[in-house]
């Protein structure tokens, strides 16, 4: 990239921050759950037809993509920001406040929406001086069915058919203006179950002619928690949680049924298989010997999010090169949380990257999915500036 370029890049990143900052605000006041998203939707279509970008609708059910095309052939790189929101209700007192009652963009995906379009205003400005495409994905449904698989399953990734694949997350575990990359696994792949225990109902004073699901749900805990210590490495980082048990409303009745959830967080496809075998195995043999009957619903939900080695290097010396070399921080210990970037990152090399934002001299330290959640938003200019130069990078490969 000539000087410039990076010049321009750098001098439209300060220019347009105010305005990023405006459009963050107004999406942080319409937040919308999954893939019903027609406020979100309706607001980023009218920026985008601000631009030259070719604009295609409805990919994935309710996904976004906006298309922008360099004056030289080269890859094609994609970008994708989530669109969606919780259901939190939010905390902060501010001007820009949620104004959706118990809805809140409290994992920052305002955020990410708002950077994407920075990109976009950074890249239109400057696309007869790049080789090849950008394509940017605004992507539903992340935090509940994985609007990933979906926009994937609908080609999002092809015509043109996507050499690189990019996303960023907000961290407020990270300082402000800190970006945060990480070879390997960044993110935690995620499996649900449930599991329905179907006993026999009777008097706690005579058990042995009932059959108690909830003594069969807390033998099947047990023996779930130990998969980890006796049949996976221990060197793995994987965690197995119970979060959910219900059964039984009278202290002196034994319940006909009961019912136990919970997640499997891991990194690797040999240590999920190790535990789905186990977990049948568990659930069938106690529910044998107590002559219950379980039925399961066990659903492998999104891969781990595994960056390739070589973006990875590929990043660290395009900022280097531009003498970022502080603005790099080395994430040591992957998070446990997952997410469905990891679907993009199955199929075509990339890197997912953590914008850091905490700031705890303006009392911005709230963790993701915390109702007080808010974010530096000085972070946008910065973080304009090193994607943009992260992209033009990999479009000249």
């Amino acid at each position: 990239m000539n000087e410039s370029l990076t010049k321009t890049i750098e001098q439209y990143s300060k220019e347009i921050k105010d305005e990023i900052i405006s459009i963050r605000r107004a999406l942080h006041q319409i937040p919308e759950l999954g893939d019903d998203l027609p406020k979100t939707r309706s607001f980023i279509l009218n920026e985008l037809k601000k631009y030259d970008v070719e604009i295609s609708e409805n990919i994935g059910n309710n996904g976004i993509v906006a298309l922008i095309r360099g004056k030289k052939n080269g890859k094609t790189i994609g970008y994708r920001a989530d669109m969606d929101a919780l259901p939190i209700l939010e905390e902060n007192i501010c001007e820009y406040k949620s104004l959706h009652h118990g809805k809140m963009h409290s994992c920052g995906h305002d955020a990410h929406m708002a950077i994407a379009l920075s990109l976009i205003k950074v890249f239109s400005l400057i696309k007869d001086e790049i080789k090849g495409n950008i394509k940017f994905i605004f992507q539903p449904a992340e935090e509940t069915i994985g609007g990933a698989f979906q926009m994937i399953q609908d080609k999002v990734l092809e015509d043109p058919k996507v050499d690189y694949i990019f996303g960023s997350h907000v961290w407020p575990d990270i300082e402000s203006g800190k970006i945060g990359i990480r070879s390997g696994g960044l993110m935690a792949g995620v499996d649900e179950f449930e599991i329905e225990i179907q006993g026999k109902g009777g008097h706690a004073g005579i058990p042995h002619k009932a059959i108690n699901p909830l003594v069969v749900a807390s033998k099947i805990v047990c023996e779930l928690e130990s998969i980890k210590n006796y049949f996976i490495d221990s060197g793995e980082r994987v965690v197995i949680s119970i979060c959910t048990m219900e059964g039984g409303k009278t202290i002196n009745v034994i319940p006909h049924n009961a019912k136990i959830g919970g997640t499997l967080r891991f990194f690797s496809d040999e240590v999920q298989e190790i535990f789905i075998d186990k977990f049948h195995k568990i659930v069938n043999n106690i529910s044998d010997i107590y002559k219950a009957s379980c039925k399961i619903n066990y659903k492998k939900l999104f891969p781990p999010v595994i960056n390739d080695s070589d973006v990875i290097s590929t990043i660290e010396d395009t900022l280097k090169k531009y003498n970022l070399e502080d603005s790099l921080f080395p994430v040591e210990n992957p998070s446990m949380g997952a997410e469905d970037f990891s679907f993009f990152l199955k199929a075509v090399p990339g890197a997912y990257i953590f914008l850091g934002t905490k700031n705890t001299s303006k009392g911005i330290v709230k963790s993701i999915h915390n109702p007080q959640f808010d974010m530096d938003e000085d972070i946008f200019e910065s973080a304009t500036s090193i994607l943009s130069k992260i992209i033009l990078e990999f479009l000249d490969r």
